[in-house]
């Protein structure tokens, strides 16, 4: 397996190791993908930051966004240091306290995390952890053929199994008398593929119900029915979700089709922040008033963040925008009108104008827009910005399949004849 593909990978376990509980022993034998994998996730919301002044900002965000635990915080800086990405540490005691960043892009931040981890020495069980969830991204292998296929230790196989899917990063399908293993990773990196099985080959409910998703990316899935949820719950279907008020999590359903794959593999961090941005969008037309707002000029609050660099302060910016805070896309700036008139202190939410963040903002927008109406696209609409009001917690699609796990699902038979023939494109 390539240094880029480990790399890949470990960041792809790890993110699934976070729908466990932070205590389940499993994850100490598991200890060098998950740092590694969390190193990822804390290069790819730093890059383009330059200096990191206030280590203990960052700290309480990685926790936040990232679940990543105070006590894995310096040794996932450190790793990122090893791989030569981070450097001029600066520590209170043992404690980091600031540091410089020079994260590359993607292609070669990979690679170097990939050799961070074998230089670590990985354990039989992350290997082979690491090497299921790979080839499963790229194909679903019958369940009897696995080990054999794949070359895993069949004393492992079942412990592997659990672990992964557990954790979300293996699904099972049962297909004719076939049991049959596949990583939600295909969905997410191979949508047109798995759109063009279902349109071809599903139901015609199932042809419908991704029809539907292409015409209005970010749909609501308790509004998009029970066909839609179900392929959420499979990792069919990407779908961020936010925590609205109330307490319940929505999840926004996506069919990125269009996208490059490069994008869909090898940049997921910047997808990840589009996907944000698009739940942010979503929740506020469907959930938060707005819901007679047209794609144009949901289009308009993406487009003056990326033309003025900011959004006007309110009484309550700082509460409404902290989602994309924690993604890393938006910073709070110092309100510049004149304390003394009786409104107390707000903040100005301001873009951090890095390469990733105006990639997932021109994503977004490409995602909303793709399929809709956008007759009116030029309209002014101020009440736009405030759709990206959120203050509620963002989880990535991986997140979602584990939140909707116990949801009842249709039978495995309505997926059988699109699973039928994506079986014959294994590689």
């Amino acid at each position: 397996m390539h240094k880029f593909t480990q790399g890949l990978r470990c960041q792809d376990v790890s993110a699934g190791l976070r729908n466990l509980h932070p205590s389940d022993a499993v994850l100490a034998h598991l200890e060098e993908t998950q740092r590694v994998g969390m190193a990822s996730g804390v290069a790819a919301l730093i890059r383009g930051r330059d200096v990191i002044d206030d280590a203990a900002n960052l700290r309480a965000i990685v926790a936040d966004q990232l679940d990543i635990p105070n006590v894995y915080f310096d040794a996932v800086v450190e790793t990122l240091e090893e791989a030569g990405m981070v450097s001029d540490v600066v520590r209170n005691g043992r404690r980091i306290t600031s540091f410089n960043e020079s994260v590359p892009f993607y292609s070669d931040l990979y690679p170097r995390l990939g050799e961070v981890w074998q230089n670590a020495a990985p354990t039989e069980l992350e290997q082979q952890t690491v090497l299921l969830v790979d080839e499963l991204a790229k194909a679903p292998i019958a369940r009897d053929e696995v080990v054999d296929r794949l070359g895993l230790d069949s004393a492992e196989f079942d412990t592997v199994l659990e672990l992964t899917t557990q954790s979300q990063l293996v699904q099972l399908v049962s297909v004719g008398v076939d049991d049959v293993l596949y990583s939600p990773f295909l969905g997410f990196e191979q949508p047109g593929l798995i759109a063009d099985l279902v349109r071809d080959h599903g139901s015609a409910e199932l042809a419908d119900a991704f029809e539907t998703i292409r015409g209005e990316q970010g749909m609501p899935i308790s509004r998009a029915g029970k066909v839609v949820s179900d392929a959420v719950s499979r990792g069919l279907l990407l779908a961020p979700s936010v925590k609205l008020e109330g307490g319940h999590s929505e999840a926004f359903a996506t069919l990125p089709y269009t996208l490059d794959t490069q994008l869909l593999q090898g940049r997921k961090p910047v997808l990840d922040k589009a996907l944000a941005v698009v739940a942010c969008l979503r929740a506020g037309q469907h959930f938060g008033g707005y819901s007679n707002m047209s794609p144009g000029q949901l289009v308009y609050a993406i487009d003056k963040l990326l033309r003025e660099g900011q959004i006007g302060a309110h009484s309550s910016s700082e509460r409404q925008y902290r989602t994309l805070n924690r993604a890393g896309v938006i910073k709070f700036g110092e309100d510049r009108v004149p304390w003394g008139n009786g409104r107390g202190k707000w903040v100005v939410p301001t873009l951090i104008d890095t390469d990733d963040n105006r990639e997932a903002l021109r994503l977004a927008r490409d995602l909303i827009t793709h399929g809709e109406s956008m007759s009116d696209r030029g309209t002014n609409h101020p009440e736009a910005a405030k759709l990206l009001d959120s203050n509620d917690p963002y989880s990535a699609p991986l997140r979602t399949v584990h939140l909707l796990r116990d949801k009842s699902r249709m039978k495995d038979k309505h997926w059988q004849a699109a699973f039928d023939k994506l079986m014959g494109h294994k590689h």
